[in-house]
């Protein structure tokens, strides 16, 4: 194995620790919760100023997300699947 293929690896275990981590930790940095999100933290920060998504400021400067307010985040504007019994009684029905 060169050393190019063991760096790669190595890279890869690092990235499925670092992504554990953030799975088991409550509180998380606006950076981290990016990554949780899977989203920049640019647009992280434009939820947070118009208030879309729960934050903490608990010194006034630096953010602050509880894991299982991204979770709630990520699960909101919930839509049903189409019932296949519904489908067939009405279907002019999208």
């Amino acid at each position: 194995m060169s050393n190019l293929q063991i760096e790669e690896k190595l890279f890869s275990i690092e990235s499925s620790i670092q992504k554990l981590s953030l799975s088991v930790k409550p509180i998380l940095s606006a950076e981290e919760a990016a990554e949780f999100l899977s989203m920049k933290t640019s647009y992280l920060y434009k939820l947070t100023s118009g208030r879309k998504i729960t934050f903490f400021r608990p010194l006034g400067k630096l953010i602050y997300f509880h894991r299982s307010d991204l979770e709630n985040f990520l699960l909101r504007n919930k839509i049903d699947a189409i019932n296949e019994q519904e489908l067939n009684e009405n279907p002019w029905k999208k």
